[in-house]
């Protein structure tokens, strides 16, 4: 819920080199098809009406020049590897050395290539196959034309994120997860045929080779849907087959609108009988979704570890082609053409725009324009920064409202103030992004300072009470004192052991980043930097926080009662044991658990006289308010269009990008920006090619693990006897967060999540405000066993899929992937996923690297802190 900062490098490994040398044999797994239908009929899907029109095709043709050029220079490479099979195995060591070399250079991915599972194949195919992908990464094989629909390439353009679905969904009026009707006619229901599920599950005769699904009953055919729908095709593969009401359950974007409804309608093909409509839905739950949906992740990540293999001679090349560019620029160009990865300032689309003198006063020349695809605060940061530089800015939000994951609510007060004025009867408070420590969100406060939007304290306060067995106890993560109960007593050996690791690591990232050099003294803290100096060899990125800590005696008891619960509160997830050591000192200073008087403070108050809570955070001083004020100005004099999705973006001949949106508008643009989930552009961008499309399709959310727990789902609600009732008052008063451990009947930890926004609402006095002032203000998360919430009680719903990535190897080695696509014929990408963490200000920041790269200025020049972690971003990025 609080805005932290996030990891800035991999997840670490503890593989042994055996499971490395396994998880290594992927770069030449086969990536089998048997849904070349797919692209043979191409349709687009209007909004509105759902009539379908043949897509328009816009085949990029490269010049002859250069393709004949890339021949020539990997013809030996080809026919090498297709003669036999000595050859190939030549081949793959080469390229697993390549591998050895990208883990020093990337920080470390060992341990999520080590856990891949490898497809049974033999050599000669898997080489084919690999070399085939390497061919066409090259330039050298043939991929225009309808061959870029079939078999390998329905793997290879593979998206799956929900397109409108990347954030948290609160809603103010009635919540998502509306339940998803399709409107068909009782006659034509009546007129389709029967259908056995075998046929939805194994689609044999006139069914062969199409995607079948099943929802209410009713079976429809998404063959040709699949190429366009919003959330990308990956996401509705992982379905076929199965029934959708699981899906619509747990990515409940579906109920918000009609328009999934009205997609499916024209799709209706057959019905299924009562007893196999109830087996459907049986046989579709999380268990098969997961397994499903890795299927898919497990066709990406076998490609992105050949990418990242290569990445240090790509980044060579390309640094090669800047030195030259820098003292023969045309000849710098004509280089930047001839390798297959953007170069920035030098390949086409990537050179930086100008504003011509009066462009923007007297309309002598018309500045250019760019379109930004998503409307959280990466593309809204965007749209602002260019903006500021005089381009002209469109930006397209698919919801109904910009903010992405900095979701509001309203809640009642009129049952408290029935005599105060109707604007002061509701509070609109945070709902997702609470907080931040402007410390570490350098630039994301100068954004507030040069809006003029005012921030107050965020009085953060973590209370945890644990029920396990052997680790009965309470905590107030912000008091270190070790009062009676506290599980600082029954856990001491353990807080002691994370003590030392988290000082070890510090010492560790210091001493590989130079913060010791002369010229870094006055550096102030930062999470941009675990790559500089020769971080990049910092073992503290490669080796897990969690097995640090193990590693120096600290019990497996400890990470599950009291590291997980503490941090799932501010990351929705929970599994932690990933994280790198380097994130641990970073955690360490913004939401402590061995609080000091730098971050925390313990006194006497109107709530409590040992009341406490964290001082590195601040928050809006008008909440949601203060929320919605940042979004509006940032989109100030922009084409701003919400409720509009961008069907398709086409590159044309004379450089320029074509916008399709839903409503069948088209525009014409200089530059396009997504800031969109990953997965959704690529049903967007159909034409982005092979490595971006893998590299679209390797991010990891979430929900892919865990798609219906408790943490991906939230109930806002104002029943306090959730808090066990010796607590209740105590935290209703003044905890932040309520977080109760057990231990369910199986033998597993459940954590519970209660976020309190009657604490977490300083800025309008709520948080100042007496219990019997104010309506208990709750968000629930993974209730634990035999405990419900009063229905009558619940105002809202919210879900968190595909919101946040997780920090796996696999996200870290598509973050550094991506600066080969960026800029490629004008195209950028920006947003949580394009950046080492998942946080506000590095969403924000990522935008302002894309609209830097575009052609406009840094804006916070003055700010030298903000300036060099603008800097480190960028060098993270590529661009």
């Amino acid at each position: 819920m609080i805005a932290v900062a996030r990891g800035t490098t991999a997840a670490a490994s503890n593989a042994s080199s055996s499971a490395l040398k396994n998880g290594l044999s992927l770069t030449t797994s086969r990536c089998n098809s048997n849904i070349s239908l797919l692209g043979r009929r191409q349709y687009h899907v209007i909004g509105r009406n759902n009539a379908k029109q043949k897509q328009q095709s816009s085949s990029l043709v490269s010049s002859h020049l250069v393709n004949d050029l890339r021949s020539r220079s990997f013809s030996t490479l080809r026919s090498a590897t297709s003669n036999n099979g000595r050859n190939a195995s030549l081949i793959v060591g080469c390229i697993t050395g390549c591998v050895v070399g990208a883990s020093v250079a990337t920080g470390g991915w060992h341990n999520a290539v080590a856990h891949a599972e490898a497809a049974p194949s033999k050599m000669d195919e898997e080489t084919a196959s690999l070399m085939d992908e390497l061919m066409e990464f090259l330039g050298v094989k043939s991929s225009d034309g309808d061959n870029n629909n079939k078999a390998n390439d329905d793997d290879d353009d593979s998206t799956n994120d929900e397109a409108k679905n990347d954030e948290d969904e609160a809603s103010a009026t009635g919540g998502p997860g509306k339940p998803v009707k399709v409107p068909l006619d009782p006659e034509l229901i009546e007129s389709l045929p029967t259908l056995p599920l075998s046929m939805v599950q194994n689609p044999t005769g006139e069914y062969a080779n199409r995607l079948l699904v099943s929802h209410d009953g009713i079976v429809y055919d998404v063959t040709e849907f699949v190429h366009h729908h919003p959330g990308g095709k990956d996401l509705l593969l992982t379905a076929t087959g199965l029934d959708l009401s699981h899906f619509f359950d747990n990515y409940t974007v579906h109920g918000n609108t009609d328009k999934a409804a009205g997609w499916l309608a024209s799709m209706a093909i057959g019905k299924l009988s009562q007893n196999d409509a109830n087996l459907a839905r049986e046989r579709t739950n999380s268990v098969v979704h997961v397994e499903r949906r890795h299927k898919w992740l497990n066709k990406a990540r076998r490609r992105i570890v050949f990418i990242a293999a290569t990445l240090p001679m790509w980044m060579t090349v390309r640094s090669c082609v800047r030195f030259v560019g820098w003292f023969v620029p045309s000849l710098g160009r004509l280089l930047a053409r001839l390798v297959p990865v953007a170069v920035p300032g030098l390949s086409v689309g990537a050179e930086p725009m100008q504003i011509e003198e009066g462009s923007k006063e007297d309309d002598a020349a018309a500045p250019p324009k760019v379109a930004v695809i998503g409307g959280g605060i990466a593309g809204c940061g965007t749209a602002w920064a260019l903006r500021q530089s005089g381009f002209e800015v469109t930006l397209f939000e698919a919801r109904e409202q910009i903010s992405g994951n900095a979701r509001t609510f309203d809640w009642d007060f009129s049952k408290q103030r029935p005599n105060a004025p109707k604007e002061e009867q509701h509070v609109k408070s945070c709902c997702s992004v609470t907080a931040w420590p402007p410390l570490f969100y350098k630039n994301y406060t100068c954004l507030l300072n040069e809006l003029g939007v005012e921030t107050v304290h965020q009085p953060l306060s973590w209370f945890l009470n644990s029920k396990v067995p052997g680790a009965v106890g309470t905590l107030w993560a912000a008091d270190p004192t070790p009062y009676d109960g506290s599980l600082r007593n029954v856990l001491k050996r353990d807080f002691d052991i994370y003590g030392k690791v988290v000082r070890f690591s510090d010492k560790m990232c210091n001493l590989f980043t130079f913060r010791w050099a002369p010229w870094r003294r006055n550096d102030s803290p930062s999470m941009y930097d675990a790559h500089t100096g020769i971080g990049l060899f910092n073992p503290m990125n490669i080796i897990p926080l969690y097995s640090l800590f193990r590693l120096m005696g600290g019990s497996e008891l400890w990470w599950q009662v009291v590291f997980t619960p503490h941090y799932t509160a501010s990351f929705l997830v929970d599994e932690l044991r990933p994280f790198p050591a380097v994130f641990g000192p970073l955690i360490e200073a913004q939401i402590p658990l061995h609080p000091n008087a730098e971050n925390a403070q313990s006194f006497a108050s109107s709530r409590s006289e040992r009341d406490c809570n964290i001082t590195t955070c601040q928050t809006w001083k008008d909440a949601g308010k203060g929320i919605r004020e940042v979004f509006d100005k940032l989109t100030k004099d922009i084409d701003l269009r919400e409720n509009t999705r961008v069907r398709e973006v086409e590159v044309l001949s004379n450089g320029k990008k074509r916008v399709h949106d839903e409503y069948d508008n088209a525009m014409d643009v200089d530059r396009v920006v997504f800031a969109c989930p990953a997965n959704a552009v690529g049903n967007i961008y159909k034409r982005a090619g092979w490595l971006a499309n893998t590299i679209f399709s390797t991010l990891v959310y979430a929900d892919d693990h865990h798609p219906d727990s408790g943490h991906m789902h939230a109930v806002l609600h104002s029943d306090g006897s959730v808090i066990e009732e010796g607590f209740r008052d105590d935290c209703l008063k003044r905890a932040s967060n309520y977080v109760e451990v057990t231990e369910k009947q199986d033998g597993s930890i459940n954590i519970e999540n209660q976020y309190n926004f009657g604490v977490q609402t300083p800025g309008p006095g709520v948080y100042d405000l007496p219990l019997d002032k104010k309506p208990v203000m709750l968000i629930s998360h993974a209730l634990g066993e035999g405990k419900s919430i009063d229905k009558e009680l619940i105002v809202g719903t919210a879900n968190h899929a595909r919101a946040h990535p997780l920090y796996s190897g696999w996200n870290v080695m598509a973050m550094l992937s991506l600066r080969l696509v960026q800029g490629k014929d004008g195209i950028y990408y920006c947003s949580n996923w394009t950046t080492p963490g998942n946080c506000h200000d590095m969403s924000f920041l990522s935008g302002l690297a894309c609209a830097h790269a575009i052609g406009a200025k840094y804006p916070f020049e003055k700010n030298g802190e903000a300036k060099k972690d603008f800097h480190r971003l960028r060098d993270l990025m590529g661009i």
